[in-house]
């Protein structure tokens, strides 16, 4: 999303200049792995977060070997990266974002059974000091026909599962806009957020272009000592070097610094 029309390994460069350091992305299969960590490590970058899984639906028991495959390859990709959080999600997305399998002969109460019972699959993979982040998205605009699109009913299947290496991804942008209020999502699912991610709305670009009051939910995330990553994940509204300097903005009138 950030500097259109540069290599990743571009792109790390001119983040790590605007004074970011931890780094995320969705699939690894069609990136240089090694140029990336060259990179990383010559920027003194750390990557935190990827995509564990781009093939498969979870609402889908037929296709739960794909997204074991999947995994697999991922967690082995994540260590050599030093990653230790996966995304996962309940159905397959294209490039662009389209839901490609809806299921619509899958009853909704199938569909939630198969997540549940997928994940317990997934995690036999999972390493002991990784987490999988099961993420809902927005079903109003960016991914119609998508099965998760609720903080409460992915609460219920963290809450079924039952393993502390499975949590939610919480990305404030697809909640709000399916009419979630960001503040009150920190103070009732707080123990359940594993990731986060912002983007204002509407509109997904940077901070302080949209609805957000993102001052005031990260410090309620300080004041509930929060520990871990929060990550901005936009479309600039114009230009790149800009609108992080907007999110650096932010985050110093927060926590005094993006380190």
């Amino acid at each position: 999303m950030l500097y259109p029309g540069n290599t990743p390994e571009e792109k790390i460069e001119k983040i790590v200049k605007k004074g970011f350091y931890f780094l995320e992305f969705w699939g690894w299969k069609d990136k240089d792995l090694k140029a990336l960590i060259s990179t990383a490590n010559k920027c003194s970058a750390s990557f935190v977060n990827l995509s564990g899984q781009r093939k498969g639906d979870l609402i889908n028991a037929s296709t739960h070997p794909v997204i074991e495959k999947e995994i697999k390859e991922s967690v082995s990709v994540a260590k050599k990266l030093g990653a230790h959080i996966l995304m996962i999600l309940s159905n397959e997305l294209d490039e662009e974002g389209h839901v490609l399998h809806i299921c619509e002969s899958i009853p909704d109460e199938t569909k939630r059974s198969n997540i549940v019972l997928g994940l317990r699959r997934l995690l036999n993979y999972i390493p002991n000091d990784f987490i999988i982040t099961l993420e809902p998205l927005n079903t109003v605009l960016d991914h119609k026909g998508y099965y998760l699109n609720s903080m409460e009913d992915a609460v219920s299947i963290i809450e079924d599962v039952g393993d502390p290496r499975l949590r939610i991804l919480c990305d404030f942008y697809h909640l709000a806009m399916m009419g979630e209020d960001p503040l009150s999502i920190v103070d009732q699912y707080f123990n359940f957020i594993g990731h986060i991610h912002i983007a204002d709305y509407p509109g997904r670009h940077e901070p302080k272009t949209g609805n957000g009051q993102w001052k005031d939910v990260l410090l309620a995330l300080r004041e509930k000592r929060y520990k871990g990553y929060v990550g901005f994940e936009f479309s600039p509204a114009s230009d790149s070097d800009a609108s992080l300097d907007s999110v650096h903005q932010l985050w110093e009138e927060v926590f005094g610094s993006v380190l």
